[in-house]
């Protein structure tokens, strides 16, 4: 016998998304938001006009177009499901954004779409839902001037879409027209400084074209990497089950080795020095928040040639505890120890060079980390800890370049030796901080013989005999409990 009763509970269309409206974009954030969709759909070249005389905001890329049904699946509230695996392309979550995004900014969301010679639209329409407090969007006929004008400005695009937002409330107050136009066209200029930054690793690594009102944005890159005198730091990684964290420490030059005035105040930032140092946290190469130390430290003047790139994978959004907006991130508790260490040293190196007042002296190639960083310490997918000679170290650097290719292979073999037979490896401190037993893949073991192998044939051609291959090499830490393995190894070598 049932002991409960179901009831259809349906939520109020208008207003849950006037609610939606006030989920906390701003301008800026929710025009980024958009632009994500365009760069997961591959588009090369993304057009946004804010148009005063039309009071509409139009954003054309030419990525992939959808087809009705993709289009009309896209635009439902909640489109996707968040816990699915995203691709590495993939800047979507929640299936929320382009939606809410606009409907911070206005009252109409109209969306057309080509997909090689088909077209389709969808649109919100929230006065339509608030007359009607109903689910329904509305699917204009092809003679609608907006769907004629936006296949238009298609007409050079195999596929392509058009987002247009309009009567826009969150915008302009037609009560106060003079001081809502300049709103209008700040929002315009600081916009441009927006993108710019949040987009610059697609701007400069994909050539991704992204125009705001008849003007290129250029990308701003906050590590100053053209600089020869910004200094890369070594790089910590955390590695866990599919989740990758990948941290890059930059020490930005003292303000004389800029070469003009303008190429420091370009490196200043638009919010100014103080508010760009910190660390960077990107997202499949997006970056979503910028200028912060996460409470580990308060900001000071001497910090502020500080700048640290964190890079994490959809995989970790949950840890992060990114939002739809993606214009916030907290830290995980796993890596509150490393990001600590990271902007100790960082802050510590940072407020030298300050100081410095421009004395120091920097290696022209600005990959080579400091001479003191010998040894990296890395976390692998299974949470093991292991210790590696830094290989841009520029006196390795410089060894490895005088020698043929045959004595660099010798090299490697022996610089493998070294980091698997060191005193810390041997000690069983590597062993007591690694959180639990190694466990490898088909893939990684396949990986590992490879290197055995290499190994093999190297020792081999200077005299080794088995017995000690397989003494040495079943000793090194990086192939322990894998003593069959390595056996029959070198003994598939004596018939090769």
């Amino acid at each position: 016998m049932l002991t409960y009763r179901e009831y259809d509970s349906i939520p109020n269309a208008h207003l849950l998304l006037s609610s939606l409206r006030s989920v906390g974009y701003t301008e800026l954030t929710a025009i980024a938001d958009i632009i994500d969709n365009c760069i997961t759909a591959f588009a090369s070249k993304i057009t946004i006009k804010f148009d005063w005389e039309l009071r509409k905001i139009i954003i054309l890329d030419n990525g992939n177009g959808m087809d009705e049904q993709t289009l009309l699946d896209s635009m439902k509230i909640g489109s996707a499901d968040p816990y699915v695996v995203r691709t590495a392309e993939d800047l979507g979550r929640f299936g929320m954004g382009m939606k809410t995004a606009a409907f911070s900014l206005g009252k109409r969301l109209t969306v057309i779409s080509k997909d090689g010679g088909q077209v389709s639209n969808a649109c919100w329409d929230l006065e339509r839902i608030e007359e009607k407090n109903e689910w329904k969007m509305v699917i204009l006929s092809k003679t609608n001037n907006v769907v004629i004008s936006s296949v238009d400005s298609l007409s050079e695009y195999e596929r392509g879409t058009v987002v247009i937002i309009d009567k826009l409330d969150k915008l302009i107050d037609e009560n106060n027209i003079e001081k809502a136009e300049d709103k209008f066209f700040k929002i315009v200029a600081n916009l441009k400084k927006h993108l710019s930054l949040v987009f610059h690793r697609f701007i400069e690594e994909d050539s991704l074209e992204i125009w705001v009102n008849g003007n290129k944005i250029e990308a701003w890159d906050p590590f100053i990497l053209k600089n020869s005198a910004t200094q890369e730091l070594g790089i910590e990684e955390w590695c866990e089950e599919d989740k990758l964290i990948r941290i890059q420490p930059y020490i930005l030059p003292h303000k004389t080795k800029f070469t003009s005035e303008e190429e420091y105040k370009n490196a200043t930032g638009h919010k100014g020095w103080s508010q760009h140092q910190g660390f960077y946290i990107y997202r499949n190469r997006r970056l979503l928040v910028y200028g912060t130390w996460f409470n580990i430290l308060k900001k000071e003047i001497s910090y502020n040639l500080a700048r640290i790139r964190l890079d994490i994978d959809s995989n970790s959004d949950f840890d992060w505890q990114i939002d739809i907006k993606k214009s916030k991130a907290v830290p995980p508790v796993y890596l509150e120890e490393l990001l600590d260490k990271v902007a100790t040293i960082c802050t510590e190196k940072s407020a030298s060079v300050y100081n410095s007042r421009g004395t120091y002296k920097k290696n022209i190639d600005k990959s080579i980390p400091s001479l003191s960083y010998v040894w990296e310490q890395r976390k692998n997918k299974e949470g093991k800890y292991s210790f590696y000679l830094n290989q841009k170290h520029p006196l390795l650097s410089e060894i490895k370049n005088s020698l043929s290719q045959e004595n660099r292979e010798c090299l490697k073999a022996y610089i493998s030796l070294i980091e698997n037979l060191s005193p810390i490896m041997l000690s069983g401190v590597a062993d007591t901080m690694n959180s639990k037993e190694k466990k490898i893949d088909d893939m990684e073991l396949i990986k590992e013989k490879i290197h055995i192998k290499k190994l093999i044939g190297i020792f081999r051609e200077k005299g080794f005999e088995n017995q000690e291959l397989i003494e040495t090499l079943s000793n090194m830490a990086s192939y322990k409990g894998m003593d069959q393995e390595i056996k029959s190894l070198v003994m598939e070598g004596e018939y090769d």
